[in-house]
């Protein structure tokens, strides 16, 4: 076994010391998962497709040092992914924040965008353009706000006209990033300023709230002129007519604390890495990890016939014989079944109802319920959401994963979908067919219970729902240690209109925890309810 081989065991290795508690995201650019790692943590694990691995991007950031910016723990190469691991930021994003807040005081608003200014500028003086500063890669902490997201992060390179690849999000991304030139350190200046200008708004700044947030932004009972002035600058079509640096936007905002680097991104050139090995062995490496599995399936097949223990399902290798690893679906209860297995269990991924609605910034709050039709609870199951307009065009498409789909009783789980924008006209959800690896236990490890839920009078447009959640049992197999709030409003005839979640931290058994769910701009609805499940 050579050096690329023991690497790639190595890493699988650490892959497998992890823990998912959830997934958090899903889509070509690759998965984002909260992760925690022998009761530490928890982290972000971000599993990226090897072909669109930016390294370079993640080597310069554990060397950037800035509190306001993901602290890489590890990264590793796996077979067709790269890897990173980083620290968890808790605390809502700064749509979410806006959301139930509204838009922000001039003090405040100067203030969150004077910390961003810290993040872009340690990026910037290593070289690096964020390229997608936007409210949902900004998290609002107990100590300010941090920029995280560096997926589509890149050197500037000297020498070409235009990026090669038009990325960023609609109404903050730079003109640069439409094709119009190559992006530099005057982007992120645009973005910062579309970012200032919706937090003084409170509207985002795209198609078709561009007129609205214009309107707004010349209100002057609503932006002073002097912070207007910033914004406008800031955000200048032509990158020559901005600020020529964060560090001048931060001294505008009245911020001393951003130090402008003698060499930012537009005079740097990008640092050189070695280039990843190749692997020339994966026939080697295929065989090392098959042995490793054939040791530990008969292992296990050994333990099962001395023990009687034969109701967990284990995968052997394709030499063993079918009195010792039966194929799937044979087993013991099985007419003429040749081993001692049972039958393995199966199961199909049931939306039982669902409903939605859309808010004035044009994203789909929505409520589902699910639930497992056999007799086995369905981990991570996963649900396909698609908008329409009138048309039947797709206007977004996305994958959004759950906790757990029991058996025998429908979890319900609220969320939000869209990319914002143009409203769907209809909106289509549809079950991701399970694989073998989402098949759990027979029997639900955790249940739980709500109680004295009251409805608080309405506040500049957030209404808040209050109330307790109970553990009532919980054998500790949960991956986890969250309760998900889902909050479900129903119309007069029982179709569901809106819904939402969040996350409070377990309770031990027999003991409650209170939480409280405060959505914006809720629809008109005839009743509601609230829905806790493990996370």
């Amino acid at each position: 076994m050579d050096v690329n081989d023991r690497q790639v065991i190595h890493a699988l290795g650490i892959d497998d010391a992890y823990t998912v508690d959830r997934v958090l995201a899903s889509g070509p650019g690759g998965v984002t998962e909260l992760v925690s790692l022998d009761g530490s943590g928890p982290f972000i694990r971000k599993r990226i497709p090897s072909k669109l691995a930016r390294r370079g991007v993640w080597a310069m950031l554990a060397e950037c040092g800035c509190a306001r910016l993901p602290r890489v723990v590890a990264t590793y190469e796996m077979p067709d992914e790269f890897v990173v691991v980083c620290d968890f930021v808790p605390g809502e994003n700064l749509e979410e924040f806006v959301a139930g807040h509204g838009r922000i005081g001039e003090k405040d608003a100067c203030t969150i965008v004077a910390q961003l200014c810290e993040a872009v500028a340690a990026l910037h003086a290593h070289g690096l353009i964020h390229r997608d500063i936007s409210p949902s890669n900004i998290v609002v902490a107990a100590d300010g706000v941090h920029l995280i997201d560096l997926g589509i992060a890149r050197f500037r390179t000297e020498g070409v006209t235009h990026d090669t690849t038009q990325l960023g999000t609609r109404g903050f991304a730079s003109p640069e990033q439409c094709g119009y030139a190559q992006t530099d350190a005057r982007s992120d200046v645009y973005s910062l300023g579309r970012v200032l200008g919706y937090l003084l708004t409170g509207v985002r700044p795209e198609t078709p709230d561009t007129a609205e947030y214009e309107r707004t932004l010349a209100d002057e009972s609503v932006v002073g002129a002097g912070v207007r002035e910033v914004v406008c600058r800031a955000s200048a079509l032509e990158p020559s007519a901005r600020y020529q640096s964060v560090a001048e936007l931060a001294r505008a905002l009245g911020s001393e604390k951003v130090v402008e680097a003698e060499a930012i991104a537009d005079t740097m050139a990008p640092p050189a890495f070695e280039p990843a090995p190749r692997r020339r062995n994966w026939v080697k490496v295929l065989l090392a990890v098959m042995a490793v599995v054939a040791f530990v399936a008969a292992v296990g097949i050994i333990l099962a016939v001395t023990f009687g223990r034969g109701g967990e399902k284990t995968d052997g290798p394709a030499d063993v014989p079918a009195a010792e690893a039966p194929a799937d679906g044979e087993g013991a209860g099985d007419e003429g079944a040749g081993g001692d297995a049972p039958a393995a269990e199966t199961a199909d991924l049931e939306i039982v109802e669902s409903g939605w609605s859309v808010d004035s910034q044009g994203y789909v709050h929505y409520a589902l319920g699910l639930r497992s039709t056999g007799d086995v609870e369905i981990e991570l199951p996963g649900v396909t959401i698609t908008g329409r307009d009138a048309s039947g065009n797709v206007i977004f498409s996305e994958e959004q994963y759950f906790r757990a789909a029991p058996s025998g009783e429908v979890a319900y789980f609220g969320g939000q979908s869209g990319n914002g924008g143009a409203a769907p006209a209809t909106v289509e959800f549809s079950p991701i067919a399970p694989q073998d690896h989402n098949i759990g236990s027979v029997a639900q490890s955790s249940a739980f219970s709500v109680s004295g839920v009251s409805v608080l009078p309405e506040r500049y447009g957030v209404t808040s729902f209050v109330g307790e959640v109970t553990t009532e049992k919980d054998d500790g197999t949960d991956a986890g240690s969250q309760v998900a709030i889902s909050l479900v409003l129903r119309d007069e005839s029982g179709a569901i209109t809106y819904g939402c979640i969040t996350f409070v931290s377990r309770p031990a058994v027999g003991e409650s925890t209170s939480f409280e769910i405060s959505p914006y701009g809720i629809p008109d609805y005839a009743t509601y309810e609230v829905h806790a499940q493990a996370w």
